[in-house]
Order: structure tokens, then C-alpha cells, then sequence
């Protein structure tokens, strides 16, 4: 399968897959050398910081382990289950659930309350607002050896490690949850009857070599995918091929 496609189909869903994306930019950018580097890992962290402004992504995660774990439970000693497989994600499970219960205050309260970056994070949202002549404190961090930033950057995230860890186990679990399914969209065009209430994630896989993106419509009762020429174009039109793809179900 080349390229996958995903469908949020709930707002949750949508956050924590903003929140993977976000994190694994932050991991790949500190462990790179140059400043404009650590300058975009940190640009990342603030975005970590907005997305969560209004969400309790401790008690979302939480919860959404919890519900997972009842999911999981019944398949003890079910003979088509691997029950290796099976106990391991349930103790994968218990422990994020307990690091996370045992981390402080709210997702991002200890960088909420740091003043310094406050101030960087404030001026991040000006348009060149993070010139060296509006934050020479900000130039003067750049400026330091890129072992001593990279030092600061980890000791930053210290403490959001636990909802990453937690996150990374709840999408992990979600996926593998994931029910394949073969189509062909005819004439760019494809619609099937409800989803179904249990289903958390759409997936859409196209192999190499169409050139069209799928733009997706779901609810409960019915689901529409259209496939559109990829490009620059304003608008994009229905792509006027038959297009195969796989459709996939996460349902945990």
C-alpha cells in the first residue's frame, strides 16, 4: 500500500493525531544540530501548547485507555486472539495509565508557567514577530553550543512525556484495530452505507501512481469518497478513472 489517508471521526481522534504529528516533528528537530532546527522543534512544542489550550488531554487519554482496556478484557482465553499479543497491550495499557495518573498538574501546566517561553511563544504568533531585535534573549539561546539546547529542549518536555507515551499506545492500539477493506471507486466515485457508530478512524489506501486524493464524507448512515486530480488547481475536479483502494475500519 502506498500512501494512507486518514478520517478522523471524532474531534478526539482528530487532537491526538495533531498531537502525534506534532510530537514526532519535535523529537526529529531536537535531535538535529543547527539552531534554525531546535527554533522549529520549539515552534512545534508551542503548537503542542495550543491545541491543548482548552482540552484535559490527561483525562481524554485516560479515559480512552479505560475504554480500550474494557474493549480488550473479554478476548482473555478467546482461542482466536493471540493472548501474547493480547496481555501485552493490556499491561502497555496499565502502565501509560499509571504514568499519567501519577504526573502532575494539567498536560503543559509546567511550560504554561514558564515565563521565559511564554514570552518567546507570545511573539511566535507575529509574523517575523522572533527577529533577533524583538527577542535578543531568544538570539542569545540560539547563539549556545547545540548540546546545551538540545539539553533544554528535553528538560521542556519532560513533562509531557507521559500523555506522549500514553498517546503513542492508544494510537498504536487504535490502528491495529484497523478492518481492511478491498473497493473500487467507479469513475472517482465511491459510497457505502453506514460506518457504524463503533468506528473511531477511517483509513484510505491508493497504491503508487494515481495521481488523485480522496476527499472523504462520513457519518452514521452513510459514507462518500471522492477522488480528485491532484494539483495546484483552485479546483480540483473528480479524477475520471476508476481508482482501487483499500478502505480501512479502527473501530478500538
Amino acid at each position: 500500500m502506498g500512501i494512507i489517508y486518514d478520517y478522523p471521526l471524532s474531534e478526539q481522534v482528530r487532537t491526538f493525531l495533531r498531537l502525534k504529528a506534532l510530537f514526532s516533528r519535535t523529537f526529529y528537530f531536537i535531535e538535529r544540530d543547527e539552531a534554525c532546527d531546535h527554533h522549529v522543534a520549539l515552534l512545534a512544542v508551542f503548537e503542542i501548547l495550543d491545541i491543548t489550550a482548552r482540552a484535559d488531554v490527561k483525562l481524554d487519554l485516560l479515559q480512552s485507555l479505560d475504554r480500550q482496556r474494557l474493549a480488550l478484557v473479554p478476548l482473555r482465553n478467546n482461542p482466536n486472539v493471540s493472548q501474547g499479543s493480547l496481555e501485552k497491550a493490556l499491561s502497555d495499557i496499565e502502565t501509560v495509565a499509571y504514568d499519567l495518573h501519577a504526573s502532575k498538574g494539567k498536560f503543559g501546566e509546567q511550560l504554561r508557567n514558564h515565563e521565559w517561553l511564554m514570552a518567546i511563544k507570545q511573539r511566535a504568533g507575529i509574523p517575523g514577530g522572533m527577529c533577533d531585535f524583538d527577542l535578543p534573549a531568544y538570539h542569545y539561546w540560539l547563539s549556545l553550543e547545540c548540546g546545551t539546547r538540545r539539553q533544554q529542549l528535553n528538560d521542556w518536555i519532560t513533562s509531557l512525556l507521559p500523555a506522549y507515551r500514553a498517546l503513542q499506545v492508544q494510537l498504536r492500539l487504535l490502528l491495529e484495530s484497523g478492518k481492511t477493506q478491498e473497493h473500487q471507486a467507479t469513475q472517482g466515485l465511491f459510497q457505502q452505507g453506514k460506518v457504524g457508530p463503533e468506528v473511531r478512524l477511517l483509513r484510505v489506501g491508493l497504491e503508487p501512481g494515481y495521481s488523485c486524493v480522496p476527499e472523504i464524507s462520513a457519518n452514521k448512515y452513510l459514507l462518500n469518497i471522492r477522488f480528485l486530480e491532484a494539483g495546484d488547481a483552485a479546483r480540483s475536479r473528480v479524477y475520471a478513472n476508476d481508482v482501487p483502494f483499500s478502505l480501512i475500519f479502527c473501530t478500538l
